[in-house]
């Protein structure tokens, strides 16, 4: 039994293109577009970690101003 693997393909604007046969600068431009879509998500998790760290930064906040309130004067604008 020959094991028969698939060339990957691209699919672009609902046709299907084997990447291997597409030009030297149409394979570097479709690299530079899964780089891009990784880093994309890279920045995506790194957002959702510095969205889950500032909350907990707010709570511990809140936990302390809540623990010493006589320590703090409390203004109350206007």
């Amino acid at each position: 039994m020959t094991d028969v693997q698939e060339k990957p393909t691209l699919v672009f604007d609902d046709n299907t293109y084997v990447i291997e046969d597409l030009s030297e600068r149409a394979q570097y431009i479709v690299r530079q577009l899964q780089t891009i879509s990784n880093e994309q998500q890279i920045a995506r998790d790194a957002l959702d970690r510095l969205e889950v760290a500032r909350g907990g930064f707010v709570t511990l906040l809140r936990e302390e101003l809540e623990e010493e309130p006589a320590e703090a004067e409390v203004v109350e604008e206007e």
